[in-house]
């Protein structure tokens, strides 16, 4: 979800009691038909319901009590700004929110230094956390967007599963046959692996993948949906392409090699059973 700056602080005067269209012009000098415009916008990206009434929704309730103690927050959470601060729910450094985002890191820095501005972020060791020991109401409602995000996108069924998404591209699963990209186990069939499941794995925007971008799917299905079967699979798939899927860099993969060195891993499956697996597919383990 984006906000823009005038977006922000009409939902910051609606959260302080401000909810004639009247009471809006004038508290941030718009036009009539500036704030009508922006109100329109707002409703149809699901803030508000009707007239100025907020939505009912959790992340949206957070984000009108939030906005109306700090209107502040306006210029930093405008833009790619709600984008860079759910990934930093949790410390991280410049470069890896950009891996997670796909955003630039000249985005992302002017993002950085007009938080720190107001001490909404902190710093530690060359990683960036939302300062939660001044924010704490920021937490809440950047955890609440997060599940929201993850759950919900105009682009694929409501029925739908989400693994990856950004403004350019989205991973996800459905039990129907769509018009998107087979991808992650759903493409295995095209490299030798032929598996049944009774959910399609797809990727948007249509395209030709590579057997990196599949298997890098496949670790992304495989963080939220971490069963015995799909680390199997997803383990013989790695073995058979370990050459070419060596550069990619995966706590998982770091796990799966573990398995492969004869240790045992937790809530993972035994060489054992990856081996017999393996036999089914003549792929050497």
């Amino acid at each position: 979800m984006k906000l823009s700056i005038t977006e922000l602080k009409v939902i910051s005067e609606i959260g302080n009691g401000n909810k004639h269209i009247t009471d809006i012009v004038k508290a941030l000098k718009l036009s009539d038909s500036q704030v009508y415009r922006v109100i329109q916008s707002l409703k149809k990206k699901g803030i508000l319901k009707k007239n100025t009434e907020p939505s009912e929704k959790t992340h949206v309730n957070k984000l009108f009590k939030l906005l109306s103690r700090a209107n502040n927050l306006s210029e930093p959470m405008s833009g790619t700004g709600l984008q860079i601060f759910i990934a930093l729910i949790d410390p991280k450094t410049v470069t890896q929110v950009e891996q997670e985002t796909n955003l630039h890191k000249t985005t992302i820095l002017k993002k950085i230094r007009q938080a720190r501005k107001m001490s909404f972020l902190m710093i530690k060791k060359n990683t960036y956390q939302i300062n939660y020991k001044i924010w704490s109401d920021a937490k809440e409602f950047f955890v609440e967007l997060k599940k929201y995000e993850e759950s919900i996108d105009d682009r694929v069924p409501v029925t739908s599963t989400i693994y990856f998404k950004n403004d350019k591209e989205i991973l996800f699963s459905n039990k129907d046959e769509l018009d998107a990209t087979l991808t992650g186990f759903s493409a295995y069939k095209d490299f030798g692996i032929k598996i049944y499941n009774i959910t399609y794995y797809y990727y948007l925007p249509k395209k030709e993948l590579t057997k990196k971008e599949v298997f890098t799917h496949s670790l992304l299905i495989v963080e939220k949906e971490k069963k015995i079967q799909n680390l199997i699979i997803l383990a013989l798939f790695y073995a058979k392409y370990k050459k070419e899927l060596k550069d990619i860099k995966s706590l998982i993969i770091d796990d799966l090699n573990k398995v492969f060195n004869g240790e045992k891993v937790q809530d993972y499956p035994t060489l054992k059973e990856i081996k017999d697996r393996a036999e089914v597919y003549n792929i050497e383990v």
